[in-house]
């Protein structure tokens, strides 16, 4: 009783109860997040340029970005290696990530460097960022730099040149002594004595803050914009997220501060409240363990370091033994979150589930993640890279994911980024034709070397002046045709016609020649219309996509009456016009390097010279198959897969289509 009582006072004169400490410590932590998330509010810095020199495939290339970019373009050009530079910069480890296999092969030096251009910064980016960003800039570069195994970050900031000169020096010490040998030559500068090096850094920021018409840009080193664990300062204004093909989805299931599901729950589930808790709770018990100690162990280790001091005192003087209990602290508590996936009455982890289903999880994650990251007050931007979206999901479902990830851009306001590599058409948009980056090979060159095409609003509009109006460019997206030429820009020749008969007609005329022209390069594109020909040229063209056109003149005798059709006259001069050859209303049937025209239209000109072809039309309506009544796409094609004789003019077409597939090809 007596000694319970004496406990009791001794706690009431102490420290705060736990009731108090965990109301303290909850009330802390919840001040220092609202306080960060106030910090965050507003934000919209985004990846605006990318410049990479010699990591893997890619020797220099200058890639920008939008919103949304879409990397296209052949296998094992370096459309995934352009994400992997980018990941390696926010999130590669220090040091050894990299090896000398990782350098290009023509590089001259074993550097590799990645150059991020951000812009969009605002007030709060620019409090963060300190020098690197000060007022009138409107964008920030970090360099990110691996030579011969050492890892250096650095930045483009504005800077005082001799301050930079000391701040290259090799160590502290020698560092150090350069300011104070500055500081005596230059008593102006007005710079006070230090002890150590950090003060000497501390002053010299404070001096450029001080004279900044005095400063000049200069690459920085900057160790602060990563830290560990992706908490440097760069981390807390951008989150980048890389999506790669070979990700297994369960191990982005897994509780962890990289994974997205540990991202996930950084923003959406408030842990402050609980970890206040639990480290009260581990307070009081460290509390009572000490207690126990007291009480249990400290009369025997007492006793027994006496005895020990009595027998040491035989060698030695002046000298005790003290034997004390330690109380052993233990790992704080966290709580683990873990994800399974119900099925009926089935509940099972996610790796016993498909390929598919795992890809559609990691998408859905993301998606919840762009979310969850933008609460009322804000938040940091959030960049995704993903490569080949479209893996293992069947056509609708990449569908679904194209709308999804545009979703997240549209509804993010301005603070969700979206980058990825892909082979799907489906998950192009050539309406936004600006958002799309082709990578090509080099040629010519003795090292393999990638490059890139891109087709602003501008070029498409030179290209086109004088031959197609402004609001037939500014309409290009209300017609069907925008969906082919999504297949289009992944070809090295596309083959421009007018309708969907023309298109069969010459993909199954060049079946029965037993040529496989998607296998050359070569896709066959129906532009739903004369008008939208031009239009897709130059959108294909500006992409260095090689293009054939394909056209009816509409003014050969069928169709003539009197002067003919003034207006079909002016589009044959505007389209040849175009291609640099003759402009001529009236134009006879003919196939050249660059275009086939026909006189009146491609089915007057096979009923003329390919008789065998109207009267297979015949025999398969004859047979139930077909119709010869009006333009029936499937009947068309059948008949010239299978009509004896062949034309003269569709093997002069296939021949030059191939023989434009067989020049060197011009990317200038």
């Amino acid at each position: 009783m007596l000694a319970g009582g004496d406990r009791s006072a001794t706690a009431s004169a102490g420290p705060p109860c736990p009731a108090h400490r965990r109301r303290g410590l909850i009330a802390l932590l919840t001040t220092q997040r609202r306080a960060f998330r106030s910090h965050m509010s507003g934000r919209t810095m985004k990846i605006k340029r990318v410049r990479i020199e010699n990591f893997c495939c890619l020797r220099s290339l200058d890639v920008s970005f939008d919103s949304i970019t879409s990397l296209i373009g052949p296998t094992g050009v370096g459309k995934s290696t352009v994400l992997r530079a980018l990941d390696w910069f926010f999130n590669g480890e220090k040091g050894g990530a990299l090896s000398d296999e990782d350098v290009h092969s023509a590089a001259e030096t074993k550097r590799i460097r990645v150059e991020v251009e951000f812009d969009g910064l605002t007030p709060s980016d620019r409090e963060m960022l300190g020098h690197y960003a000060p007022d009138g800039q409107d964008t920030l570069s970090i360099w990110r730099t691996w030579e011969n195994g050492e890892d250096r970050i650095t930045g483009k900031a504005l800077a005082y040149p001799p301050f930079e000169r000391i701040r290259a020096g090799n160590g502290s010490r020698e560092k150090t002594a350069a300011y104070k040998a500055l500081r005596d030559q230059d008593p102006a500068l007005g710079l006070p004595a230090v002890r150590s090096w950090d003060a000497a850094e501390a002053e010299m920021r404070a001096w450029e803050a001080r004279n900044r018409d005095q400063l000049d840009e200069a690459e920085v080193e900057g160790t602060h914009f990563f830290g560990f664990a992706g908490q440097g300062l760069l981390g807390k204004l951008i989150d980048f997220v890389f999506i790669s093909a070979d990700l297994r989805a369960y191990e982005e299931t897994d509780d962890n501060k990289t994974s997205v599901v540990g991202r996930i729950l950084e923003h959406a589930v408030d842990r402050s409240e609980a970890e206040a808790m639990f480290t009260a709770i581990e307070e009081d018990a460290q509390a009572a363990r000490k207690r126990v100690h007291k009480e249990i162990y400290e009369p025997v280790l007492t006793r027994l370091s006496g005895a020990l001091s009595a027998e040491v005192r035989r060698f030695t003087v002046g000298r005790d033994v003290v034997v004390t209990p330690t109380a052993q602290v233990p790992r704080p508590a966290k709580t683990a979150f873990a994800v399974s996936i119900r099925d009926g009455a089935a509940l099972t982890p996610v790796r016993r589930q498909g390929h598919g289903f795992q890809r559609a999880l990691i998408i859905a994650a993301l998606t919840y993640l762009s979310e969850c990251r933008r609460p009322e007050k804000g938040t940091r931007s959030l960049c995704l890279a993903i490569e080949e979206p479209e893996l293992f999901q069947h056509p609708a479902q990449t569908r679904v994911f194209a709308q999804v990830l545009r979703s997240l851009v549209a509804t993010a306001e301005d603070r969700t980024q979206v980058m990825y590599a892909t082979h799907s058409p489906v998950l192009i948009d050539p309406y936004n034709y600006q958002q799309i980056r082709r990578l090509y090979r080099a040629t010519g060159e003795e090292h393999p070397d990638v490059d890139l095409r891109t087709l602003s609003e501008e070029q498409l509009r030179a290209a086109l002046d004088g031959y197609v109006d402004e609001r037939s460019i500014a309409r290009r997206g209300t017609t069907r045709y925008v969906r082919d030429l999504a297949e289009a820009l992944f070809s090295d020749i596309a083959v421009l016609v007018e309708g969907p008969t023309d298109e069969a007609v010459l993909l199954a005329f060049a079946e029965r020649q037993g040529l496989n022209l998607g296998a050359e390069g070569i896709c066959v594109m129906s532009t739903e219309g004369k008008n939208n020909l031009l239009i897709c040229h130059a959108i294909l063209t500006g992409f260095g996509v090689r293009c054939y056109l394909v056209f009816d003149a509409d003014t050969g005798p069928k169709k003539a009456r009197g002067d003919g059709n003034p207006k079909q006259a002016d589009a044959n001069m505007n389209i040849l016009g175009y291609l640099g050859t003759a402009a001529v209303p009236r134009p006879g049937t003919a196939s050249e390097a660059e275009y086939t025209v026909f006189e009146d239209d491609l089915e007057s000109c096979l009923e003329a010279e390919w008789p065998a072809w109207k009267t297979r039309r015949r025999e398969l309506a004859a047979q139930g198959t077909g119709y010869i009544e009006a333009k029936h796409v499937p009947t068309y094609a059948e008949a010239a897969r299978t009509a004896n004789g062949e034309p003269r003019v569709l093997h002069a077409l296939l021949e030059n289509v191939r023989a434009l597939a067989e020049r060197p090809k011009s990317h200038t």
